[in-house]
């Protein structure tokens, strides 16, 4: 028995006899070993033109290596000595540029207002084609036309305001002194006329039709 090899078994570790093919405690199969030897290849046998071309290469392969090395190295200290001048001097702040001194407009004396002068209005009648009017009658949907006269009869262009009491009975369209009364509405309104002050009334009574 002494003379058969005795195998270690590559998963449990036990050692058997190499008679058997698999490990009589785990079971696993053992792996023959390769008795084939690679071949030397032809850049590894001296004074062959591969042998050659490999030295040639690693000098070449030290020398580009040398090289890289030697030109980090410059950079690095052409790094540093451009630096250097600059930590020693204290950086300076950039002094912000005044903004241009621009001659300041004079201020002109301002204009003072005119006053206005408002017109002195007495009175304010209504007229209906020349007759003075305080109250008339009329159906829903008549339309009459007014005209306001303000006195003193000498006013340019006076500011006449008409307004009715009830819309929903008569609606004004007025231009001036000038006004169209629509009766949209049965029942009681009042018309009223305001110039500067003075003011004028007519009471309209509309009937439905």
């Amino acid at each position: 028995m002494g003379f058969i090899p005795q195998i270690t078994c590559r998963r449990c570790g036990n050692k058997f006899s190499a008679l058997r093919r698999r490990c009589p405690n785990c079971g696993t199969r053992r792996v023959q070993q390769s008795s084939r030897v690679p071949g030397t290849t032809p850049s590894a046998v001296k004074g062959t033109a591969a042998n050659a071309r490999a030295a040639d290469n690693r000098k070449w392969q030290l020398i580009f290596g040398a090289v890289l090395v030697i030109a980090v190295i410059a950079a690095l200290v052409v790094m540093i000595a451009v630096s250097l001048p600059n930590a020693d001097a204290p950086a300076t702040p950039d002094k912000p540029t005044p903004p241009p001194v621009s001659d300041a407009p004079s201020p002109s004396p301002s204009e003072s207002p005119t006053p206005v002068v408002t017109p002195t209005v007495t009175e304010v009648k209504i007229y209906y084609y020349g007759d003075l009017r305080t109250e008339f009658s009329c159906r829903v949907g008549d339309e009459t036309p007014l005209t306001a006269q303000p006195y003193p009869m000498n006013l340019v262009n006076p500011e006449i305001v008409w307004t009715s009491s009830d819309e929903n009975v008569l609606v004004i369209e007025s231009n001036g002194s000038a006004a169209t009364i629509k009766a949209v509405g049965s029942g009681v309104a009042t018309i009223t006329v305001t110039c500067y002050g003075a003011s004028a009334t007519c009471r309209v009574v509309v009937s439905s039709r």
